[in-house]
């Protein structure tokens, strides 16, 4: 089949991107189904049926190393702190070691664990919002998205308040750190607090091997199967994928759920008088508006075929998983943002073994967060000003997005 190429009109990184995606993605979606994009040196896929395919497809996985681009893989010995974190990453692992990291970390993301965390999340979220105050109006970017996940996790981790700084270091170390764009110098800047952020992890969980108690990390370190347990480097870096996927995901998401919400008065009002339907606003949210430039990044372990196009051993798969939401075969109705509508056929955590093991711990801390919001600013509004990061490396990042109170 004839390979046609999309970069004459896809340009993730452009301004008109960035301020609304929507006719790029629609365009991609209906004409290019699979497509090549020369600038990523990847493959494109788009639409609901094809990305599922791709997703439980084995061939395609998320070890970087396979990508025939690849840089040479160092020898541990000679790897940073930051290096060594990434190399052991549930998300950049072969199948073999993901699924064994994973099997070991699910017992510390289980319902009853999370349950416990959404007091602790309570807490965070009353404080941030009596530092706020009553004032007529606030940068709900700033102020609420950018702060409340990394502290949500940082709870869940077990971090003591006053130690917070630290974790944020390591926090956007690792989120800035894996931006290939990067220069030496600012890879360098970005991942300078990753070591003290390891260090304090380190001591916290010598700390429970030696005091267990019924916790995160200590569900992390009693955990055991067929005499396998996670070791303490392995544990930082599952901490460090919950922040490079929990954190960041969940930033997004707070402002683009509380810019929809606003955007839709009656969606709002009727979330306000029914909030049974927080869970379907989040939900609609991740399906409505993706914040996301990039796709779901998969790479060949073998030559395959996808619909017919032949992808070679070592290339580059991009799921574009925005366009599933947007997939008019799925979705009735797709540019209506509904908070009641049914979700059963929702990509937006994944699927197969790579679904997101964090899904509760993002969806509790945004739910508290929402119902939080409502009690102190019950008559919200959009602000007349939003502002959009135009250099973030994977994400339509609003650095300032506006509320007003009207207390």
């Amino acid at each position: 089949m004839t390979v046609q190429t999309v970069d004459h009109f896809f340009n993730p990184a452009s301004k008109e991107f960035i301020d609304n995606p929507v006719p790029t993605l629609e365009k991609l979606s209906s004409e290019y189904p699979i497509s090549r994009f020369d600038a990523w040196q990847s493959w494109l896929v788009t639409g609901h049926e094809n990305i599922i395919k791709c997703l439980l497809d084995t061939r395609l996985s998320t070890d970087f190393n396979l990508w025939e681009f690849a840089p040479d893989k160092k020898p541990v010995a000679e790897m940073d702190p930051f290096e060594k974190l990434m190399n052991n990453n549930l998300f950049f692992l072969d199948r073999k070691n993901h699924l064994r990291l994973r099997k070991l970390a699910l017992p510390a993301f289980s319902p009853r664990i999370m349950e416990q965390m959404k007091e602790r999340f309570k807490v965070l979220v009353q404080e941030r919002f009596n530092e706020i105050g009553t004032p007529a109006s606030f940068n709900f970017a700033a102020e609420i998205a950018e702060i409340i996940p990394t502290q949500a996790i940082a709870s869940l981790v077990g971090i003591p308040r006053e130690k917070f700084p630290i974790f944020d270091s390591l926090a956007y170390g690792v989120v800035r750190g894996i931006n290939p764009m990067l220069t030496p110098e600012e890879r360098k800047d970005a991942i300078k607090g990753v070591p003290k952020g390891l260090e304090l992890l380190n001591e916290l969980i010598d700390e429970r091997r030696a005091n267990p108690g019924d916790d995160f990390l200590s569900t992390l370190i009693l955990a055991e199967d067929e005499g396998s347990k996670l070791s303490n480097l392995e544990m930082c870096a599952l901490v460090g994928a919950v922040l490079g996927a929990g954190s960041d995901t969940a930033v997004d998401l707070h402002s683009y759920l509380i810019k929809n919400l606003l955007q839709n008065p009656n969606e709002f009002d009727a979330l306000k008088g029914d909030e049974t339907l927080v869970q379907g606003a989040i939900s609609e949210t991740l399906r409505y508006e993706s914040s996301g430039k990039t796709g779901l990044a998969r790479y060949a372990s073998e030559d395959l075929e996808i619909n017919g196009y032949h992808v070679k051993q070592g290339q580059m798969v991009q799921l574009i998983t925005s366009t599933a939401g947007m997939d008019p075969k799925i979705y009735e109705n797709p540019s209506l943002f509904d908070i009641r509508r049914d979700h059963d056929k929702s990509i937006s955590f994944g699927q197969g073994p790579h679904y997101c093991i964090g899904v509760t711990l993002v969806r509790s801390q945004t739910e508290v967060m929402l119902k939080e919001l409502f009690k102190r600013f019950p008559n919200l509004s959009l602000g007349n000003e939003i502002v959009y990061d135009y250099n973030h490396h994977n994400a339509r990042r609003m650095d300032v997005m506006m509320v007003n109170t009207n207390l």
